[in-house]
């Protein structure tokens, strides 16, 4: 709509450098690239970014956050919480590990600069902004952005709960609703698959308060999504438009994405040719698998797919899901000695604030014989028990306190040239195995 609108935002264009429009904001850490990424860039995911998960499904579902920088960004507990603005400034602290446009990496942190963006030029927060220009437009009554908004304008008495799978004791667990006010543009927006059915109905029949031309660039494939290793039987490659995946089944264009937070999981899907479309949203951790089947299963059944031409959503699932395995120490140190090296220092002596520029502070305390780190200041809230291996080298199990999610990281102290711990470091971005992120003492 900024781009339609040539008469108030003229600079505002797709190949626009995102630095011209927010210049003291918008820096990265690669210097050579913060005069280049535009606006197109940060809506494709094809900034240089690290993604944001790493297995197959996750890529199409964001269900667990072990693998980007979005662990740097400070929720609604932190002393001082991040906002689009601050998240957006981190860029220049946060290391990039690929070339611009070279690969497709799905990127939060990239989004709610986009956010950021908006928000600046038009003087409006972005739930505003998509109020009046889209929602009020599309009779949208039940959709709002944030907790703060629903309640401002509803209340929130008959909010749907979110829940994880408890898998040792076989039953639903609710969670704490997760309100993301930092993540704006990435997410934080509460809705209605009635509601999202007319967003739909707008995007299917190229309709208003969109432009002709705006239909036509947000679903123009801009990048490769996934590998040809990741593409099922009777499809093409994914293609990533602006905000949209573009792919082709039997024949027919399907323009779709799924989302996820904390105990919620959407899709949402439409054959433009056909004028089809789908909405599914579900209110557990692992709706992502049942959520994709009954949106492909209808399609096949609109389409008349014969039995042996419809993918096996139930295997691929289980498949999924048995690939998922915490990292053995082994794994992770191929190459230890066969005499453990013992740590330099008394263990209750490498305790204390380690602080890094994009990522702030990691406490680690001495609890119970391990050290510990509480990071429930973040986003995504976590904790990690350090675990020694040899020498300064540790393995941290990393544990998602909402969903329960586990993980297992390196972890490395140095010290200074007095003997004590100088640095922390943490391999918190699973596409940059080969850089560490360092935390100074």
């Amino acid at each position: 709509m900024l781009v339609d609108d040539e008469k108030n935002y003229p600079d505002v264009q797709w190949n626009a450098p995102v630095s011209s429009l927010i210049r003291d904001d918008f820096v990265l850490s690669d210097s050579r690239y913060t005069e280049q990424v535009t606006v197109e860039d940060i809506l494709s995911h094809r900034s240089g970014l690290p993604e944001y998960a790493s297995c197959s499904f996750a890529v199409l579902f964001n269900f667990a956050n072990f693998g980007s920088h979005d662990d740097a960004c400070l929720g609604v507990f932190a002393k001082e919480p991040d906002t689009p603005q601050s998240v957006t400034r981190k860029l220049r602290h946060l290391p990039l590990n690929e070339p611009l446009r070279t690969k497709w990496q799905y990127s939060n942190v990239m989004y709610t600069a986009a956010c950021h963006l908006v928000e600046v030029l038009t003087g409006q927060l972005i739930g505003d902004f998509l109020r009046q220009r889209i929602w009020k437009h599309l009779e949208m009554r039940d959709t709002f952005y944030g907790l703060s908004d629903l309640q401002d304008h509803r209340g929130i008495d008959n909010l749907s709960r979110g829940y994880r799978w408890d898998e040792e004791n076989d039953q639903y667990i609710e969670i704490l609703w997760p309100d993301q006010p930092e993540g704006r543009g990435a997410g934080e927006m509460i809705s209605t698959v009635h509601d999202y059915v007319k967003f739909l109905k707008c995007m299917m029949h190229q309709a208003g308060p969109i432009s002709a031309n705006g239909h036509k660039e947000l679903v123009k494939p801009r990048m490769l999504a996934l590998g040809e290793e990741e593409t099922r039987p009777y499809m093409s490659p994914n293609c990533y438009a602006l905000g949209w995946n573009v792919e082709n089944y039997h024949g027919e264009t399907v323009i779709n994405h799924g989302g996820a937070t904390n105990g919620f999981r959407c899709n949402m899907m439409y054959l433009p040719r056909l004028k089809f479309g789908i909405v599914v949203f579900g209110n557990c951790n692992t709706a992502y698998i049942p959520n994709e089947k009954i949106c492909w299963a209808l399609v096949d059944e609109f389409l008349g797919i014969s039995l042996e031409k419809q993918y096996d959503w139930d295997a691929a699932g289980k498949e999924d899901l048995a690939k998922e395995h915490l990292e053995t120490v082994e794994e992770l140190y191929p190459n230890l000695p066969d005499v453990q090296i013992p740590l330099a220092l008394p263990l209750d002596k490498y305790a204390g604030e380690y602080t890094h520029a994009g990522y702030g502070t990691m406490v680690v305390e001495c609890k119970d014989g391990k050290l510990q780190v509480d990071a429930t200041d973040r986003t995504w809230r976590f904790k990690m028990s350090l675990e020694h291996v040899s020498g300064e080298f540790f393995v941290a199990e990393k544990f998602d306190v909402d969903n329960h999610y586990k993980d297992r990281i390196r972890a490395q102290f140095r010290l200074g040239a007095d003997g004590k711990p100088r640095s922390l470091g943490l391999e918190l971005v699973r596409e940059m195995l080969d850089e560490t992120i360092w935390f100074q003492r």
